[in-house]
């Protein structure tokens, strides 16, 4: 399938699902997902690389939590990338889909900056964890289910820019491993959160490519 007709057939919808307000111990014991909504469930499409099931998004005033479970034994390789300014035609886009344009992503636990037609642009983050901006992430070793946090105060290292300047970003799961290479596609709020489990509006929708493309990874 040719990505112009894959892009008419998926651009993404504004569903109403749920974002949570709670705090997560990154620690492999995903007990304290117990009420988080599952945003996206799908899985069973893609072989020989992550195979995205579900996917559960919370976030308190310091921290942004994503879980996601697999299909298959294989995480490593999953980016979780950022529309900061929630236009599609800035940033670098991803799967050359034409819906995200990401300033900042993260290859496993690992955080860089992006721009317009550049998958790293070099500058990188400051910030937690470990002083670059990068996740804090459990397990580092495919399994079938991992989770991460993200710091929210984090920076471009060049101090051009937040990742996270207001309430809304538009974020990213993905993969250009196996031979359905896919993304999740997701709008989430900060502050328009409420505890868990009562359910706040956002907005979410999936995209799925057909075919693995090709995207560097970060070495």
């Amino acid at each position: 399938m040719s990505q112009t007709s894959l892009k008419d057939r998926q651009q993404p919808a504004e569903a109403p699902l749920s974002s949570c307000y709670t705090t997560i111990t990154i620690d492999g014991d995903f007990l304290d997902w117990t009420g988080v909504p599952v945003l996206d469930s799908d899985g069973g499409d893609n072989s020989g690389g992550p195979d995205i099931a579900t996917t559960q998004i919370a976030n308190d005033d310091h921290y942004l939590y994503i879980r996601n479970t697999f299909a298959n034994d294989l995480s490593l390789g999953t980016f979780v990338s950022i529309d900061v300014d929630e236009n599609a035609a800035t940033g670098f886009d991803i799967l050359s889909l034409g819906l995200v344009g990401a300033e900042v992503s993260w290859q496993n636990d690992f955080g860089f900056s992006q721009a317009t037609g550049l998958f790293n642009d070099g500058v990188g983050l400051t910030g937690e964890f470990f002083g670059g901006g990068h996740a804090l992430l459990d397990a580092f070793v495919n399994s079938n289910s991992r989770e991460l946090a993200i710091s929210l105060a984090n920076m471009r290292a060049d101090g051009s820019g937040a990742t996270f300047p207001d309430d809304t970003i538009r974020l990213i799961v993905w993969t250009n491993l196996g031979v359905g290479a896919e993304t999740r596609f997701q709008f989430w709020p900060k502050n328009g959160a409420k505890a868990c489990p009562t359910a706040a509006s956002i907005r979410a929708a999936r995209v799925a490519s057909e075919a693995p493309r090709t995207t560097s990874p970060v070495a």
